[in-house]
This record gives C-alpha cells, sequence and structure tokens, in this order.
C-alpha cells in the first residue's frame, strides 16, 4: 500500500502484467534485490500471470486453468502488486492514473522511471464480420467462452433435423495460419472429435474444420518446408 507521509524511493512502475511486464518486474528484482532505496510497483488488469500459449489447451480441455496461471505476489515477492486498469499517463508530470476495485476508485501513482508493457490487441486485418462475429484468443475469458460455444454448437446440432443448419452449427473456421491459429485448431479439431462418441445423432463425416491463412503456406515462420508439412498432418487429420 502507497503511504503518501511516508519519505518515497525511487520508484520504477512498470505498466502490464504480461510477458514484458513481468519478465521487466523479475529482472529488475533480481538486479536490485540489494539496492533498498528503490521500490518496483507492477499494473496488471488482473492479480495472476496467464500463460497464453497454452490458452489454446485450456479451450480444448487438454488442461486445467491452474496450469496456465501463476499470482503475480507469488512471482514477484518484491514487488509491489496493483491490480487495475490504466487510464491515464501524465508524462511531463511523471504521473499515472489507475482506477481499482468495484467502484473503479481512482489513484495516481508517482514514478521516477516508467515500464509501459501494456501488450497488444488482436488484428482483424478489416475482414467484414470478424471482429463480431469471432472468438479471440487472448485471455482466459475467450478460452472458455470458446469451448462453451463449441459444446453448445455440438448439443444444438445433435437434435438438429435442418442438414443445412447442422451443416453450419458443425462447422468450425479457425482465421490465421501462424502459430496460435495452427495450435488453436488442431486442438479444437482433436476436441470435437473425441466429443463426437457423446452425440449419437452425430459423425465424423458430418464435421468441418477449416483452417483460413492469406498465405501459400501455414506456419511462414518455419518455412516454406515445414509449413507444407505442418499443412499435410492437418488434412490427415481432418482439418
Amino acid at each position: 500500500m502507497i503511504d503518501p507521509d511516508k519519505p518515497r524511493k525511487k520508484r520504477i512502475v512498470i505498466l502490464g502484467g504480461g510477458f514484458g511486464g513481468v519478465y521487466a518486474a523479475i529482472h529488475l528484482e533480481k538486479l536490485l534485490a540489494r539496492v533498498d532505496a528503490v521500490e518496483i510497483f507492477l499494473v496488471s488488469q488482473d492479480n495472476f500471470f496467464l500463460f497464453t500459449p497454452m490458452l489454446h489447451e485450456i479451450a480444448a480441455s487438454d488442461l486445467e486453468i491452474t496450469n496456465i496461471v501463476n499470482p503475480l505476489r507469488k512471482l514477484l515477492r518484491k514487488v509491489e502488486v496493483l491490480v487495475g486498469e490504466v487510464n491515464e499517463i501524465d508524462l511531463p508530470n511523471k504521473r499515472v492514473l489507475i482506477s481499482r476495485g468495484y467502484r473503479n476508485h481512482s489513484q495516481e501513482i508517482d514514478y521516477d522511471h516508467l515500464v509501459i508493457a501494456l501488450g497488444s490487441t488482436t488484428n482483424f486485418y478489416d475482414i467484414p464480420g470478424l471482429a463480431d462475429l469471432a472468438v479471440p484468443m487472448k485471455s482466459l475469458r475467450d478460452a472458455i467462452q470458446l469451448r462453451a460455444q463449441i459444446l453448445r454448437h455440438l448439443e444444438e446440432a445433435n437434435f438438429e433435423c435442418n442438414s443445412a443448419e447442422r451443416q453450419s452449427l458443425l462447422t468450425f473456421v479457425v482465421a490465421g495460419g501462424g502459430f496460435a491459429g495452427v495450435e488453436t485448431v488442431a486442438a479444437l479439431n482433436d476436441f470435437v472429435r473425441d466429443a463426437l462418441p457423446f452425440y449419437p445423432n452425430l459423425g465424423e463425416g458430418m464435421l468441418r474444420v477449416v483452417l483460413v491463412h492469406s498465405g501459400p503456406v501455414i506456419l511462414p515462420e518455419l518455412g516454406e518446408s515445414l509449413g507444407r508439412h505442418t499443412q499435410k498432418v492437418l488434412k490427415g487429420r481432418g482439418v
């Protein structure tokens, strides 16, 4: 807790509780372990660090939520963690305004050094309908929502008599052929096919799992050869 009457140490404020912010805090915590004249604050929307590369495994029920979250206060023993939203950064006065709690209590935090690691937002590339209809994979809520939506589609399709409606319900599309998209479509495909035996009116021939990518080969980061091999593997698994 910040005591306004106590003489302030040199303060480093880190904005963001993702990879950039947390690893900056860990590094500074070690670097300044014996320096008593410096204090470190980290502002995050959540009180936990989320390992986002494994979100697709939460969506596919391959992992429990506790496997990919770690409490920030457990990770950062010597860092003051503030859970809240960053509303304003006042650079001339070296001050950050955040809102905290259910009542959005406003709080000003002065700093000597500021690290901005607020992460990124999903780029939908202005593709019509994508931002409104798609489920991004950026948070725990996204992963849980995707899993719930998949199961809801299976439930409805199991008793849908109209073949066109059933086909629509059983068509799953992942946009983006990078690492996240490929991992997500693979996990989604396995999850849906493993669930089919519990739905007596559905069969594998009714499923359609699609990966949409703008380039000629998926996983361009790995080169054409590995990208084409991955495409072949996914196709063999029904994608």
